[in-house]
């Protein structure tokens, strides 16, 4: 069973979290702890699988939910190449499972999509997850593409000035633009995202499980949200798709958040027209234009890997609601009753 980590096992159970069953310089562990605030990690919600021996506790997995925007909660799992002993899983379930109701508890309604990445080697995530009320989603490939080098025919070289998005030769029909702050566009923006969710290959078991508005604070919580960067693409003035572009300072890159289109403007070659545009929109703003794609979205993949993109790592995605997470609590406490 999971438990709160008690303030005398937080050391422990962060160096069970961070160094996967290798050892941690206590350095490492005390610039987390003092870090955790800046970047929004709430450790009274580390929660951990413990052995109870004379007073004593050893910790044996660990889990840490951070508290993201667009009320999801994304899970930090102890757990190593190796995975552990047998009964390892078993704790790592407990250990999320407790996490998840701690920051159900102390943030409402504000936890409700539950998230987490398992790098593909990492075989126990699977039983962990999916004792714990996770299902596994797809295999997420991250992409990126450099903007420090001079594209082919129809991109722009990195430094050289940007047109405008009218300037650019749409299908007849398509026009796009860049949103502003007024209420239209935000409609419009709903309506576009709407309208390119049907039928898509990225992840569609999604669908109903966030709202509008958690989607849309959600793309904007990546790096630095610029209006100017998310376009509306529209057909004689109907949204049909967009295109949603973040600037992560930081990292030196441009985050593609989102690109997407209805089933009504496909195939008109205007999703390459699309990412070419924000190769040349991204190139003054970072080195790198960096996204993630469904690895069941062939067609995205193959118009990715032609206009310059490159692999950089994979995961392997697991979702829930958090009702789900804890319904599977209480229905395993129900089974163990005698």
């Amino acid at each position: 069973m999971g438990i709160p980590v008690p303030a005398g096992l937080q050391r422990e159970a962060l160096v069970r979290l961070l160094g996967g069953g290798s050892s941690v310089p206590d350095a490492t562990v005390q610039n987390f702890i003092e870090q955790a605030p800046t970047f929004g990690i709430d450790l009274t919600l580390l929660a951990a699988a413990v052995t109870p021996h004379d007073d004593i506790h050893k910790v044996r997995q660990v889990c840490l939910p951070v508290i993201g925007a667009g009320r999801t909660v994304m899970l930090f799992v102890s757990g190593g190449v190796g995975g552990g002993p047998p009964d390892a899983s078993r704790d790592r379930a407990a250990a999320i499972r407790e996490a998840v109701r701690l920051a159900s508890q102390g943030y409402g309604a504000k936890a409700h999509l539950i998230q987490a990445l398992a790098q593909p080697r990492e075989r126990w995530a699977a039983a962990s997850f999916e004792m714990a009320g996770l299902r596994r989603l797809t295999d997420l490939y991250y992409l990126a593409k450099s903007l420090q080098i001079r594209e082919s025919a129809g991109a722009v070289a990195a430094g050289r000035p940007v047109k405008p998005l009218a300037d650019t030769s749409w299908p007849a029909g398509i026009s796009v633009r860049a949103m502003d702050s007024s209420p239209e566009a935000e409609r419009d923006l709903r309506r576009a995202l709407e309208a390119s969710y049907e039928d898509t290959l990225d992840c569609p078991e999604l669908a109903g499980m966030r709202t509008l508005d958690d989607i849309i604070d959600a793309h904007r919580d990546v790096g630095t949200f610029d209006p100017a960067l998310w376009w509306l693409v529209e057909r004689e003035g109907t949204p049909e798709g967009c295109v949603l572009l973040n600037r992560c300072p930081a990292q030196s890159c441009v985050e593609l958040v989102y690109v997407g289109i209805s089933p009504a403007v496909r195939g008109l070659g205007l999703g390459r027209l699309l990412l070419q545009r924000a190769i040349a929109a991204s190139s003054p703003h970072g080195r790198e234009l960096r996204c993630a794609v469904d690895a069941r979205n062939a067609p995205a993949r193959r118009l990715y890997s032609a206009l310059g993109f490159r692999e950089t790592e994979r995961r392997v995605a697991y979702v829930a609601l958090t009702q789900d997470v804890l319904g599977k609590q209480g229905n395993l406490r129900a089974s163990q009753q005698p």
